[in-house]
């Protein structure tokens, strides 16, 4: 008996193994998916450390520091350093304002959470924007800090500080 065909056995290991396959697939483009999330985002927060950084070296020097109460001591080569708090209100507002507009209101949305609510920096909440409190820092060296709480920006997907500041200043 000669028929030409495939047994059922023959078409169900062929059904396991592109089921295996598609599975396979199916995980490793899941977690690239959630990778190019992680790395997106982690270019928009360097995009917002450079604009910081930016308005750091531009316009700090017009704010006012508590110079008589240090928050920490750094210990440099050349010896031990203050570093002072500033006194002024300052939020992400006084980045995009800043005279080299480091960063425009349109640049602020963090492309890992798109099709998101939390797609756009700084929702509007109660019919204002809460640009949320930026703390700058500046030492005896004139070496100018900042940090600001990430859940301020309500548009990124993990917790803790933007900062520059040393680990040994808990501010």
């Amino acid at each position: 008996m000669n028929r030409k065909g495939f047994t059922l056995v023959e078409l169900l290991a062929t059904l396991v193994i592109l089921g295996i396959v598609v599975g396979l697939v199916v995980v490793i483009s899941g977690n690239g998916f959630k990778n190019a999330k992680t790395k997106s985002e982690d270019v928009f927060i360097a995009t917002i450390e450079d604009a910081l950084d930016i308005y750091v070296d531009s316009d700090a020097r017009s704010l006012s520091f508590n110079r008589t109460n240090p928050v920490c001591t750094l210990n440099k080569t050349h010896g031990s350093v203050n570093v002072y708090k500033n006194v002024d209100n300052v939020t992400f507002l006084n980045v995009i304002n800043s005279s080299y507009h480091p960063i425009t209101r349109s640049e602020l949305v963090n492309p890992a959470n798109k099709g998101n609510d939390n797609f756009q920096c700084f929702p509007e909440t109660s019919g204002d924007i809460n640009y949320g409190t930026l703390d700058v820092y500046v030492d005896d060296d004139f070496v100018y800090y900042y940090r600001i709480n990430k859940s301020d920006f309500g548009c990124l997907n993990t917790t803790g500080y933007i900062t520059n500041l040393p680990s040994e200043c808990t501010g």
